[in-house]
């Protein structure tokens, strides 16, 4: 009988990081159940919860590599389940799918995808979206391409930028709301 690799928290968090299917499957194995226990004080809503549970630990395989060392795994999946949650209950009460973009979202990437065969139209276009961009505060435009030319996810962001979840969002909204008055006009 082969023995079971044995992991303290950081060494755990390290494995997984590097690759290491055992780890993860340790991990969720060890907070699947916590998670969902914790998730339940947050909705009522089973499924939700379950969901979340999964997505979480789907893209914290997908996004391994850019995740910054822990040796309190607990704590950090619960704030990111958390966040999740938060925001998928909030996105179900405005209307807004789970999986889907705002129509906020989408405009920076609209302008980004413009026919090309209107490439003039469209060099126009980039150069004034550019131009907004370097007008935004550091900390908005960093956030907003972060967002969305390098995809990553707003506790990701949070994460490279040493601040918080919330100010993500918010330097995100800011950013969104400032480009459409500005490109507009």
């Amino acid at each position: 009988m082969t023995k079971r690799p044995t992991y303290n928290n950081y060494e755990l968090w390290k494995q997984f990081k590097n690759g290491d299917q055992l780890a993860f499957q340790l991990m969720y194995r060890t907070h699947y159940k916590i998670l969902i226990s914790y998730g339940n004080k947050i909705t009522q809503d089973i499924e939700l919860v379950r969901d979340a549970v999964q997505d979480l630990f789907v893209n914290l395989w997908v996004r391994r590599h850019n995740l910054a060392d822990t040796d309190n795994i607990e704590p950090y999946l619960k704030t990111s389940l958390r966040h999740d949650l938060v925001r998928k209950i909030n996105e179900s009460r405005a209307g807004v799918p789970f999986d889907g973009f705002s129509e906020n979202d989408h405009l920076v990437e609209r302008f980004y995808s413009l026919n090309t065969s209107d490439s003039e139209e469209a060099e126009e276009t980039f150069v004034r979206l550019e131009k907004a961009l370097k007008k935004l505060p550091i900390r908005v435009s960093q956030a907003l391409t972060m967002r969305y030319f390098d995809k990553m996810g707003n506790q990701e962001i949070a994460e490279k930028m040493e601040i918080n979840y919330q100010s993500v969002n918010n330097n995100i909204h800011r950013g969104v709301e400032t480009l459409r008055v500005v490109m507009s006009r």
